[in-house]
């Protein structure tokens, strides 16, 4: 038996769907006691596979699907009868009711609201009555006006527009609520319309629209309780709410969720606290077990049924004493869904902690290598020039000893300070800018550096003195490394006011930096034979943080100067 292939062209199945009715019109014609018209039914069934919602176009049933829908479809046709066309009607009428609502085009919608109508007052009007003609229920004339007048409104659904093809691929789709609901809606007006007419001996027609008048005014209540529209919810919201809560206090358990992320920083302590709260906020469950990254432990008691939920970094199991339902699974899920974001957040808080204390760590050393590099380049100073001393140590010597070890010790005694604590904000140590540069002068007295006052810098006062003796001592260091290379550089050290402020130049006559280091000195580490580039990265970051700027001024052959001013400046 060869597969069947359901893949018309979208645009077709409109076309499909109104030779269905069609078809199936005419088996109700010939009627189903006649050959004829169980093959037109035949026809019917096979018409219907092409237009079927819910086997998706292109899909290929092998054999035994092939074989199941051949053997379904010649049963159904040899023992067909008008109770089973009524059956069958109402089932289609709820297939098209469970579609007729997702069409987004307008003309599709109604197209399809008019096969439905069709379908429903074939199954009233003319199914039905015949399908209970010992109840004498039938009335010829309704069922003739059913049967001859109705095909015009196949006229009427050909001549309208048809849709996108985006329409046709969005709305191939069945609602199985609304469905369900057009089909037991249909089953109730019919026993209703049955039991009126045989109760009360009544003709069919006035017990069909005596049904028909009591479901409407039902509907219609049922419709103003549901959703009332007056400023306040109705039996919709009420559901809603009880569907996608349960009885769940939802908002309270966020608000203790809050509470003990404020309280407790270590993850696990956190999430111990708020697992163990589980068996009192979701409704059946008694217990469970919960595993995260550095920990896990079990809370509440031991159930009979146990589910697993694994989110992020969390794998949380929740035990209880009867089988969940789909929705409470649902809902145990957003609980650990939240449990796991909530976890990941104080990790990340914690891990956050723990590599910006290393990033201060970090920082601290990279800014005390310059003091500590400047001080041991001092100290080589002093050993340099005591052993060119000999055994008789000269005035000049002690001198220099007189001024230097003191300043050695207080830096390394700073150092040593800073080390201790890293991370934490050092206090600017503010100086005069008259003693600030008479102890830089005094510490290179013997470096050939000129220092020059521009202005009178009388209650001139610098507010971290340390920034700028850092800065100033490695920018004098870079120069003392270029003299290596480079013999006869004069550097001099300028010290100006500007808006009552200090601004510090520092100038050789070497060498120019090449470009392509300038745009990257003071952005990112640079490393170079002299270490220019490393030191100033770090200058620059401690410049920024006491609200000043390093900048390089002038960079050409016999005139390198760099600038410490102010950043508004």
């Amino acid at each position: 038996m060869p597969a069947i292939h359901l893949n018309p062209s979208l645009r077709a199945r409109r076309w499909i769907f109104l030779g269905f009715l069609v078809v199936l019109h005419l088996s109700f014609l010939l009627g189903p006691d006649s050959q004829f018209g169980r093959l037109l039914f035949l026809v019917h069934i096979g018409v219907g596979l092409l237009w079927q919602p819910f086997i998706q176009p292109g899909r290929q049933l092998g054999f035994v699907g092939s074989a199941m829908v051949v053997a379904f479809a010649g049963l159904l046709s040899y023992s067909l009868n008008w109770g089973l066309l009524v059956l069958w009607t109402m089932l289609l009428t709820g297939v098209v009711g469970g579609k007729v609502f997702l069409f987004p085009n307008r003309s599709e919608r109604l197209f399809h609201l008019i096969g439905l109508g069709y379908l429903t007052t074939a199954s009233f009007a003319l199914l039905l009555p015949h399908s209970l003609a010992a109840s004498r229920l039938a009335e010829p004339i309704l069922s003739n006006m059913v049967l001859y007048l109705s095909p015009v409104v196949f006229l009427f659904m050909a001549v309208l527009p048809v849709g996108s093809v985006k329409t046709f691929e969005r709305a191939e789709i069945v609602d199985y609520v609304y469905g369900v609901l057009v089909f037991l809606l249909q089953a109730v007006i019919a026993l209703g319309s049955i039991s009126f007419a045989l109760l009360f001996n009544v003709p069919y027609f006035e017990s069909l629209l005596v049904a028909l008048a009591v479901v409407s005014m039902l509907l219609l209540v049922l419709g103003l309780i549901w959703d009332p529209r007056s400023g306040f919810g109705g039996l919709g919201s009420a559901v809603a709410q009880h569907v996608m809560s349960l009885g769940l206090p939802i908002e309270d358990w966020l608000e203790s969720m809050a509470e003990l992320s404020k309280q407790e920083a270590t993850p696990e302590r956190f999430l111990s606290l708020a697992c163990a709260e589980l068996p009192e906020r979701l409704p059946g469950v008694v217990g469970g077990e919960w595993s995260a990254l550095a920990g896990q432990a079990r809370f509440g008691e031991t159930g009979k049924h146990r589910l697993q939920f694994t989110h992020g970094y969390l794998s949380l199991e929740l035990e209880t004493q009867t089988q969940p339902s789909p929705s409470l699974r649902w809902h145990y899920d957003l609980a650990t869904r939240l449990l796991a974001e909530y976890y990941l957040g104080k990790w990340r808080a914690q891990e956050l902690r723990r590599l910006s204390y290393i990033e201060a760590i970090h920082e601290t050393g990279a800014r005390l290598t310059h003091d500590v590099k400047n001080l041991l380049q001092t100290l080589d100073t002093l050993c340099l020039a005591a052993e060119q001393e000999g055994a008789t140590p000269s005035l000049r010597f002690n001198a220099l000893l007189r001024r230097q070890l003191p300043e050695i010790s207080v830096r390394l005694r700073q150092t040593l300070e800073k080390l201790s604590a890293p991370g934490r904000p050092e206090p600017p140590l503010p100086m005069e800018a008259v003693v600030w540069l008479a102890a830089l002068q005094n510490r290179y007295a013997d470096s050939g550096v000129s220092f020059i006052a521009v202005e009178n810098l009388g209650g001139v006062e610098i507010a971290d003195s340390a920034v700028f003796s850092s800065i100033a001592e490695n920018l004098l260091q870079n120069i003392v490394a270029k003299r290596r290379i480079q013999t006869g550089i004069a550097a001099e050290v300028r010290i100006e006011v500007m808006d009552e402020r200090p601004v510090l130049e520092v100038q050789d006559s070497g060498a120019a930096i090449p470009d392509e280091l300038t745009g990257q000195l003071f952005y990112q580490r640079v490393p170079s034979e002299n270490g220019l580039g490393v030191g100033l990265y770090q200058c620059a970051r401690l410049a920024t943080a006491a609200g000043y700027r390093l900048s390089l001024a002038k960079n050409r052959t016999g005139c390198v100067c760099f600038r410490l001013a102010p950043q508004e400046s």
